[in-house]
């Protein structure tokens, strides 16, 4: 079999294990869009069009953020629990295939709500977009840039409920303190340095260079950033379920 196969079959695979939960993770993405959206709309008098902006193309980034280290390890943990993941594991295929159809399933169920953030966000705000091809590439590097470090942390951790509980302090950090949702120069200096380390303040970035025309961005430093990530977060996810297997 070969691996162009090995990953379509893989992928096939997981839509169909996952097929009732597609619709609903869907729609809590959108649901979440929304309050985010008119959420920081609300806390932000009078905002203006560079607020809009931050808040638009944060809420989507943080939709692409949530199902890669939020929802793509919580769903893991939940087949550690329940032995689905010892089951796929047995299959004669490529370990990093498996790992790559996981990521195609995730990057499948976010993109409506990050679609949605971005439609919702231009017609409520009232501006316009710019789209750029690379946010063609911008996607699925933002999902495998983060999807290392979700999959580590839900193979490695001993029990579901810890896995739950340190993917809830994620969504705090990226919506909070990253410079997701407002830019970096308003966050205190030791966290805009330790933004420098962490793969949603380039997935913003990127997002925010692909379809908007806000000052200083950095696509093409952001994009090489997020492939090395994806590398890594490869590595370390192929990592944690060989010694899993």
């Amino acid at each position: 079999m070969t691996a162009v196969r090995q990953f379509l079959d893989l992928t096939s695979l997981q839509i169909r294990v996952y097929r009732a939960d597609i619709a609903f993770m869907s729609l809590i993405q959108v649901a979440l869009a929304l309050g985010l959206i008119l959420g920081f709309g609300y806390f932000v008098p009078n905002i203006t069009t560079i607020q809009a902006l931050y808040i638009t193309t944060g809420a989507a980034t943080n939709a692409l953020v949530t199902l890669g280290l939020v929802g793509l390890p919580q769903t893991l943990a939940q087949g550690k629990a329940d032995g689905r993941l010892e089951y796929f594991l047995t299959f004669p295929v490529s370990r990093e295939l498996y790992l790559l159809s996981l990521v195609t399933h995730t990057a499948l169920v976010a993109m409506p709500g990050a679609v949605f953030c971005v439609a919702f966000g231009a017609w409520h705000y009232g501006f316009g977009l710019y789209l750029s091809p690379a946010l063609l590439l911008v996607v699925p590097l933002s999902i495998l840039s983060l999807a290392g470090i979700g999959v580590a942390m839900a193979v490695i951790s001993p029990h579901q409920q810890l896995t739950a509980m340190i993917t809830q302090l994620i969504i705090f950090y990226v919506l909070l303190f990253a410079p997701v949702m407002v830019p970096a120069s308003q966050l205190p200096a030791v966290l805009r340095h330790a933004a420098d380390f962490m793969p949603p303040t380039y997935v913003a970035d990127a997002v925010r260079a692909t379809l908007t025309n806000l000052p200083g961005t950095h696509l093409a430093q952001s994009l090489a950033l997020m492939a090395g990530f994806s590398v890594l977060s490869l590595a370390l996810s192929s990592y944690a379920v060989r010694r899993r297997a």
